[in-house]
């Protein structure tokens, strides 16, 4: 109990607070968005590399560590496309939305900083791993699926393209590579340049939480209602029991189980949002998921923390 009152309420009350502020003229949509800039591309770039820098390479090429997050992941993903259909019916598109609402969980802003918190700098490279795996995975085949449903199976050449573009341009991604080739190469960074990063990424996690707050604040459920309670149980009950299943099979480490299960109990990431505003597909969907798991996420994640770390 006492890691959820001193790691999980805190941060969920971080969201909050941005949530309300959201609400107010003190922030405007110009200063949501340069808040979630300056998370995206400044503060969580800097956590990674420091993280990953002090961590041992070997962890991070572990093929349990990724297939324990891809095969629960993808499998979620095929089976609630599947899904959807049989149940609200829909076209390829809204349904690989749906697909990715299931299992794209929101670890950058969140889950990132909460394992760090939770479970030390050990835990790092499992979010990394997360990390990497959906944002060139993940969102590389939901962009492909609604790019091809979109323009036809001629568009397939254009959909690779623009899923290879999106990892090549996230700076999460390259941070990560940055830390890897540092840890690999046994480098030290000179003391000035790490305090400096070490200072930066220590603004990650409450700047990251408030942005979330403020951005959420924004959104509006939607009037898929049944939809809606479809993907919350998906996502903040079937995902980290399939996690729980491939990393108890796959034998992984306790401290990196422990870190993928808390990554797959966490809420809707709004990257999610983004990719629906940006096709014009399942808006409203995918903001009711992201604003009501990570409500119901209070709880959850609290659970799932008290029963992991103690």
């Amino acid at each position: 109990m006492n890691v959820v009152l001193t790691i999980a309420l805190p941060f969920f009350a971080l969201i909050f607070t941005g949530m309300i502020a959201g609400r107010t003229r003190l922030m405007p949509g110009e200063t949501i968005a340069g808040l979630n800039t300056f998370v995206f591309y400044f503060a969580l770039p800097a956590l990674l590399i420091t993280s990953i820098a002090d961590a041992p390479v070997r962890d991070l090429g572990e093929p349990a560590l990724f297939f324990a997050w891809l095969l629960p992941g993808g499998a979620l993903f095929a089976g609630t496309f599947g899904l959807m259909r049989v149940l609200f019916g829909g076209d390829a598109a809204t349904r690989a939305v749906q697909a990715l609402t299931a299992s794209f969980a929101n670890v950058g802003f969140v889950g990132l900083p909460l394992v760090i918190a939770a479970l030390g700098t050990d835990a790092t490279p499992s979010a990394a791993v997360v990390i990497v795996v959906d944002t060139a995975i993940m969102i590389g085949v939901a962009t492909a699926v609604i790019e091809v449903a979109q323009g036809g199976s001629g568009n397939l050449p254009h959909a690779v393209r623009t899923a290879a573009m999106g990892v090549a341009r996230n700076p999460l991604i390259g941070a990560s590579a940055v830390g890897v080739v540092l840890s690999a190469a046994s480098v030290s960074v000179p003391a000035p340049v790490f305090s400096y990063l070490e200072l930066l990424g220590a603004s990650a996690g409450p700047a990251a939480l408030f942005a979330l707050g403020a951005t959420l604040a924004r959104q509006r459920l939607g009037s898929q209602a049944k939809e809606t309670g479809v993907l919350v149980l998906l996502k903040l009950v079937a995902h980290p029991l399939l996690v729980w299943g491939a990393t108890s099979a796959l034998d992984v480490g306790s401290t990196a189980q422990k870190a993928l299960i808390i990554m797959a109990s966490l809420p809707v990431a709004a990257n999610v949002y983004v990719l629906a505003q940006r096709y014009r597909v399942n808006i409203s969907g995918a903001s009711s998921a992201i604003l009501v798991t990570t409500v119901i996420a209070v709880a959850s994640v609290s659970v799932v923390l008290h029963l992991l770390v103690g």
